[in-house]
């Protein structure tokens, strides 16, 4: 699997073993991904130690990619990480990926989809990969994916989605060119608990993160200080290589890009488009800005990792300094 961008990942691992691994998210880029799918298991705790930082490649077998020019959407069925891929037409091919906790795809279940009136059986096409073709054409809106053994996941489909792939090239663009960003991440391995973390960011290596009630850490280039706990001791150490950062958190390559409408975010006028990045795999929605093209919210859905964020400042005077 590959992680591409150069990312690198920091590992949050847990004195007692309440906390496996929290993967370092948007700072860091793809490869935090990688970490959830494998480690997250019980985030509930929130009290994490950062204790270094390391590439990673992990050998995880991945679901065939989505069909080309299939719309993408996703959702949880309790741990699992479901998606949906509906391809064009008045039949569409309806493809969905469920991903167990464990980070894997999850094969052998029974699944069908229930598309306007008609139930769809869905046979297996490939690792955790189910697909089936309605038996006649319907303008249903809702398709609903219900895998065994997990509740049933609802899809809304949009009126008139359309390629995003240029939108976001471009916030891809803007993303990359950040001098300073902060954003709060909402992180999730299930469907409670979970840590909220603010992060603040300067281009190109400078970064601070606080967990709430949990661990924090601060990295200037190569040097970086970290504390298990609120009010506890900074342990300075090393960061090679220096991160880059700020970087899109969706990482690369993406693909299906679709408009899925419009929204108002915190009063800006946004795209929400949805997209996958198959060599994770992940599925997202942006919340673009329709004159800046900044990302304004993003939620990712993966393997043991839903997490949002909320982006509430760019290229705002931002200093961070070591710990005294």
């Amino acid at each position: 699997m590959g992680l591409g961008d150069g990312a690198e990942a920091s590992v949050l691992c847990v004195k007692g073993g309440s906390l496996r691994a929290v993967a370092i998210a948007g700072a860091i880029g793809l490869a935090v991904i990688v970490v959830a799918v494998v480690v997250l298991s019980r985030l509930d705790s929130g009290h994490g130690s950062p204790v270094g930082t390391s590439s990673l490649t992990v050998g995880v077998v991945n679901p065939p990619r989505p069909p080309k020019n299939a719309l993408v959407l996703a959702g949880e069925s309790g741990e699992r990480a479901v998606a949906l891929a509906v391809g064009p037409g008045q039949r569409p091919m309806l493809t969905a990926t469920v991903m167990a906790s464990s980070g894997r795809p999850l094969s052998g279940l029974t699944l069908s989809f229930l598309f306007g009136r008609q139930v769809v059986p869905a046979g297996l096409c490939g690792p955790g990969c189910y697909r089936g073709r309605p038996a006649q054409a319907s303008l249903a809106r809702r398709i609903e994916a219900r895998p065994s053994g997990s509740k049933a996941v609802v899809f809304t489909l949009p009126v008139s989605p359309r390629s995003g792939t240029a939108i976001l090239a471009q916030a891809n663009r803007v993303f990359r060119r950040l001098r300073t960003l902060v954003y709060v991440e909402s992180l999730r391995s299930e469907p409670r608990g979970g840590i909220l973390t603010t992060w603040k960011m300067a281009a190109p290596s400078t970064l601070s993160y606080q967990i709430r009630g949990g661990a924090s850490a601060v990295v200037i280039g190569r040097r970086r200080w970290d504390q298990a706990r609120p009010g506890g001791r900074w342990e300075r150490g090393a960061q090679n290589p220096p991160l880059r950062v700020p970087l899109p958190t969706w990482g690369s390559p993406t693909t299906n890009a679709y408009v899925l409408g419009s929204a108002r975010v915190h009063g800006r006028p946004a795209w929400i488009v949805s997209f996958a990045n198959p060599t994770i795999p992940a599925w997202f929605t942006a919340w673009i800005d329709r004159q800046t093209y900044r990302t304004l919210q993003l939620r990712m859905t993966a393997a043991a990792h839903f997490m949002f964020h909320r982006y509430s400042a760019f290229n705002e005077p931002l200093r961070i300094r070591p710990p005294s």
